[in-house]
């Protein structure tokens, strides 16, 4: 059986080997890869072999911020239906309606508690990784 891939992409080291390894306490049954710019992540979803199942997106990158990169996720043909799930340190409000208007399909705050980052990230990956996924 092939595990289902999470492409986490964030710019910073220390929150992808976080994420990373809450990923692997809520499943061993999942591969996550990493992009560490918004146009590395663009790249990997036009030239990757399989398309992942869920996108992790971090908020604040320089260059391209994340509301930039789901922007162009939301227009190519082949990742517009993509399941993207904002992960951010933010809380303020209009960081969160701004992802949603621009086609997020959730907005995850990196609580200080990692108990409650797992809970909350293991609960956004039982919706979209058990989800029929049309990309696969």
């Amino acid at each position: 059986m092939i595990k289902p891939t999470i492409l986490i992409i964030d710019d910073s080291e220390d929150e992808v080997l976080l994420t990373k390894t809450v990923l692997s306490r809520i499943s061993q049954d999942i591969r996550a890869e990493v992009a560490f710019s918004g146009h590395e992540g663009l790249m990997h979803l036009q030239q990757g072999k399989t398309m992942p199942k869920l996108v992790l997106l971090d908020l604040k990158m320089p260059l391209m911020d994340g509301i930039e990169v789901l922007h162009r996720i939301r227009c190519e043909e082949g990742t517009a239906c993509l399941p993207v799930i904002i992960v951010t340190n933010s809380d303020l409000e209009s960081d969160r309606q701004a992802a949603i208007e621009a086609g997020a399909n959730g907005y995850l705050h990196k609580s200080c508690d990692l108990q409650q980052f797992r809970k909350d990230l293991a609960i956004g990956i039982q919706c979209w990784i058990n989800a029929k996924n049309p990309q696969g």
